[in-house]
Order: structure tokens, then sequence, then C-alpha cells
């Protein structure tokens, strides 16, 4: 891209009172509106992002480096964030939003077909809050000779919507059937020990088996996904949710426990999340959580991610510190081995290198990367699409998070796919790990949420 042809983009922030952006979601879902919304865990950032000034699709092999030389050439033509008045100011909310697909894939299922391979976006609004306050950032072209005239547009669609602003309404998919049938555990078995197979031949220390599970409502109900989303968001508290909504109503969403990488001010943070028990009641629940604790195959499973973990941040990253031995993080349908990963960004390297070299992890792939990821497109019956793929969003200055999309549904009016996996290595018990995403699956189905259906469509 020649710098004649770089894009520039005026960015115009405005200080709100105090508003969970998340209000905003109500209309903006009757509006149809595209829209990408993000709630960190406990709440302490949240955003909603409008609209797309400007986009790219990155597809193929080389998609993560496409995606870094696209930012990085407008990276020294971004003007600075102005008030009303034309003074400079700081904005904390992102420029560019950004998803992956787990995988490249040339014939993707209809389903997921229109979600490609990436997609990065600069959003024309972004209503952001954290523990500084709740700010509005408008995005418009900075040549355009009317610029004025549209930051004032989309000040009055804003000031439209938060005179409009609710809290969602959330309704229990309680008549939501599954479609899932008898065979599936079957065949789950037999992928389980088709991969041990492959592990005792010393082929694979790990792969990740995925699966999905649809839903359908009842014939009056039509899938909610900002009900979902909000219910996901109240529930799983120490988890990350993200809904991307698109203008034909087909949505993404999830609450995902696994930071993939988050960047600020130079410092690297990221996570080992493997090994997993379910949730008891009382002594049992501690018993359960000791017991993981306690499991050589949790731990060696789990010791497997984190050392890939910084094998593969070595190129990017200095002074790489994590703990000895994992905690335990407790979520209310599971607990994790967590290990918490930190270092300092070498010079000259990006989130989206980051990225690139921790995607995928162990966690959700399995090691060796290569011939894990050669058994899954060979033997997965499965297109994850962007499930277990890269979420998140960069700020001007080039910081920002991604999360792993697990714990997340594909929701389209009449129906909704979740997805769950599990780590396999070579004592797993077939018949334990279908428990496992049975529980993992759970997260979601517990969350999904309806609303009438169009009359258009009874």
């Amino acid at each position: 891209m020649s710098a004649e042809n770089t894009p520039r983009w005026r960015r115009v922030r405005v200080t709100l009172p105090d508003t969970d952006p998340w209000t905003l979601l109500a209309p903006l879902q009757a509006d149809g509106a595209r829209l990408m919304a993000w709630s960190s865990p406990e709440g302490v950032q949240r955003f909603v992002a409008v609209g797309a000034l400007a986009e790219v699709r990155p597809s193929g092999p080389n998609r993560f480096n496409d995606a870094r030389e696209w930012w990085r050439s407008f990276e020294g033509t971004r003007t600075k964030t102005t008030d009303l008045r034309g003074s400079v100011v700081d904005s904390r909310a992102p420029l560019c939003l950004a998803g992956f697909a787990f995988r490249v894939d040339e014939e993707r299922t209809h389903a997921w077909e229109a979600w490609g391979d990436a997609a990065l976006c600069i959003p024309e609004m972004v209503i952001w809050r954290d523990e500084a306050g709740t700010e509005a950032t408008f995005i418009v072209d900075a040549d355009s000779s009317d610029w004025r005239e549209a930051i004032a547009d989309l000040h009055g669609q804003l000031k439209t919507w938060m005179a409009r602003a609710e809290e969602a309404s959330i309704k229990p998919a309680d008549g939501a059937s599954s479609t899932e049938n008898g065979e599936a555990q079957r065949r789950w078995c037999d992928d389980v020990m088709s991969a041990q197979a492959q592990m005792a031949k010393g082929q694979l220390q790990k792969v990740v088996l995925a699966r999905s599970t649809a839903f359908i409502p009842s014939g009056t109900q039509q899938f909610d996904p900002l009900g979902t989303a909000t219910a996901l968001r109240d529930r799983q508290t120490r988890s990350t949710t993200f809904l991307i909504r698109r203008r034909d109503g087909q949505a993404f969403l999830g609450s995902s426990p696994e930071i993939l990488v988050k960047l600020k001010a130079g410092h690297v943070d990221t996570v080992a999340l493997a090994g997993t028990r379910r949730r008891g009641a009382g002594a049992e629940d501690s018993a359960l959580g000791e017991a993981l604790l306690e499991s050589t195959k949790d731990r060696t499973e789990h010791a497997l991610v984190a050392a890939a973990i910084v094998d593969a941040l070595d190129t990017h990253v200095s002074e790489i510190t994590l703990p000895e031995t994992p905690d335990l993080v407790c979520h209310p349908d599971v607990q994790h081995l967590r290990t918490r990963i930190r270092g300092s960004l070498n010079s000259g390297s990006t989130i989206f290198d980051l990225v690139s070299a921790l995607h995928p992890t162990p966690a959700v792939g399995g090691l060796p990367r290569e011939q894990a990821m050669n058994w899954l497109n060979d033997n997965e019956a499965l297109d994850r699409g962007w499930y277990a793929g890269p979420i998140g969003w960069i700020s001007a200055s080039g910081e920002g998070e991604f999360v792993v999309a697990i714990r997340s549904v594909l929701m389209a009016p009449t129906t909704a796919a979740a997805f769950a996996g599990c780590g396999l290595i070579p004592d797993s018990v077939p018949e334990d790990e279908w428990e496992e995403s049975q529980i993992k699956l759970q997260t979601v189905r517990q969350g999904l949420a309806v609303a009438p259906r169009a009359s258009a469509d009874r």
C-alpha cells in the first residue's frame, strides 16, 4: 500500500457520564447494527464498537503476517485523538478490532462461510468504560472535507442510542432442544482412541479434540445474542465475554477464561490454562480442586502447555517469568489449572507477532504443534470456524488484548452451535474426556437466551 493511498483517520473523543456501554446493545441490536462488545473479568473494562470505517480480511497461511502489515501500513499516518474543540487528548479505546479462525480452511461449512479466515476492522464508534470513566471515540476519514459533519452525525446517533439504552432482557432458552444423537459419544470415544494410537507411536504428545452441539429454540422463539452474551457475562465473572454480531444477524459470542496475550506499556501477559474438573458443592468442591492439583495426568498436560508457551514467546519476549507450580482458578461450572506467564516485549515486535507465535496454544491444538494440527485436519470432523481462534482489539499505540475464543457459540435466529474441546494425552480415558466436554458445553448451554420470534417468521 503506497503512502498516498494509506488511510488516515481522525479520532474525536467525547467524555460521557458514567454509562455501561452494554446498555447500548439493546437499541443497537434492534437497529441491526454491526457491532462488537467486550467485557473483561469482573467488568473492569467494557466497550461496544459499532460499524466499520475500514476492513481487511486476510486469508491463507500468511494471514497473521498480512494483518500485521496492514496495521503497520498506516502506523505513521494516524492522526492524534482530539476533543470536540481540537485539543489533543488521550484515548483508552480500541482503534482496531480483530478476529481469526482457528485454522485456514478453503472449504468452510455454510455456517462459517461468511466469517472467513480472519477479519480486522476500524470501527466508526467505540464506547469505552474502565475505572477512569466512560468515553466515546468517533473515527472518520481525516482527509474528508466534511469530517466535522460526519462526527456530528455519529454523535447524534450515539445520543439516540443512549436515550433508548436499557439493560438486556434475559429469557433463558428453557425450551431449546439439542440435535445431538446417541452416536456422538461413540464417535468421540473412537476419535480419542485414534489419537492415542498416534501417541503410542511417538508422533504426538498431546492433541485437543473438539466437538459442537447444536440447539434449536421452540417454535415461537428465536435465539437472542445480546441476552445470551449478558447472561454469560453475569455468570462467568472471571472470564472475558465477547460478542461479534454481523449485519445479517449471525453472531459469535462466548465467555473465555483463557487470555491468549495482553500487551500494555511493553509488558506481555499470557496464561497457560489446562487441566479441568467440574465444580461441586461444599467439601466436594474442595476435594475436586485438590484432586486436580495432585493429578499426574493433568499436571503433565499443564506442564506441556506452559513449556510450549514459553518457547513460543522466546523470539519476541524477554525476561519471561512464571511460577514453579500452577494455581487453581474456579469458574461456575469448571475449575482449571493455571500458570500466569509474563515478560517484556522486544523492540520491533508487535501484538500480531505475539498472536502468531502463540496460536494455536497446546491448550486448543496440541503438541508438537505441526503434528497435532495435521492430525486434527485429517481426523477432526468439525469446522471449528472462529471457535478457539484469537479474538481481540488493538489501541492506536499498538497495545491490546486477545483471548482464545473458547466457551463459545455460533448463533443465528433459529440455531445455536456450542463448542468444547478436551486435551488428550496417552493415559486419557475416553469416557472421562466426553464427560469433561459435556461440562464445558454446559457453560454456554446455561446462558442461552431467547426472544419472541419475529412475526414474519411464524
